[in-house]
């Protein structure tokens, strides 16, 4: 299990990267958040300064401290976010998003979202990063989907990999039922493959959908965040090492060989 100092001490190694005056900063006069205080994103941003390109602030842990995401290290893989539905699921995709707006150039980091019901995303697709917002009934998010796999290819041995690509889709299960095998084939490759070229795919799913992802998609995905699950069972190896949260809004995710527990903020 990591203490808090080694927690602290992987944060501040990823500032040091490119932000060396920043070390000694975290939230220490932050207090804990609560369901009913939470964290404004823009607070959150605010208190902590300059933070290393590529990365997304995804929320506060229990502690008082950020909890990034850094787009610049593909070793967690291509990111799921599982929960009930009204849990906070696509609170947590449009923190990523818009943090990850907020933090870097259209030039360093782009998204292109995937969803059922794309007029409810009217706020991402007016930010400068966003390439667009397309319906995951629409056959041009077929497209994408082999165009992100060939680009994957493409970038596997180049140094220079380019502009971070974020593939962000909001119910997986819809996105897999509409597509046929050879566009989920390609997508399970890009889940797998993907973050290794700069292109991250980062899905959100019901709990009560999670036997409709087959075919080896689910198991491609290199981190898991769950939230409240009061739906079937979670997948084997999930059940038995996330803590059981009632709250929406708050989420786990594995650090190091423990689940640590965050609060994902607020984007009023």
């Amino acid at each position: 299990m990591l203490t808090t100092q080694e927690r602290l001490e992987i944060f501040l190694d990823v500032l040091e990267r490119v932000a060396p005056e920043m070390r000694g900063r975290a939230l220490n006069d932050l207090p804990t958040p609560t369901v009913e205080t939470g964290y404004a994103l823009s607070e959150l941003m605010d208190r902590l300064g300059p933070l290393p390109p590529c990365s997304a602030l995804m929320g506060v842990c229990e502690d008082g401290l950020p909890f990034l995401l850094d787009l610049a290290d593909p070793s967690p893989g291509s990111i799921l976010v599982i929960a009930d539905e009204g849990s906070g699921k696509t609170s947590l995709l449009r923190a990523i998003l818009t943090s990850a707006s907020a933090l870097n150039r259209p030039e360093q980091v782009s998204f292109t979202l995937l969803t059922p019901i794309p007029g409810e995303f009217e706020t991402l697709s007016d930010l400068d990063n966003c390439r667009a917002v397309l319906s995951a009934y629409d056959r041009t998010a077929s497209e994408l989907i082999v165009e992100l796999s060939e680009l994957t290819e493409q970038r596997k041995n180049m140094r220079n990999q380019g502009t971070v690509e974020i593939l962000a889709i909001d119910d997986l299960a819809a996105l897999v039922q509409n597509n046929d095998y050879e566009v989920n084939t390609r997508l399970r490759w890009l889940i797998a493959y993907g973050p290794q070229a700069a292109i991250w795919p980062i899905a959100t799913i019901k709990t009560g959908q999670l036997w409709r992802i087959r075919d080896g998609i689910y198991e491609a995905f290199g981190t898991t965040f769950v939230g409240r699950t009061s739906s079937p069972p979670l997948p084997s190896g999930l059940g038995s090492t996330t803590m059981r949260l009632e709250i929406p809004g708050v989420f786990t995710a594995p650090l190091g060989d423990e689940w640590i527990r965050f609060w994902i903020p607020n984007l009023i």
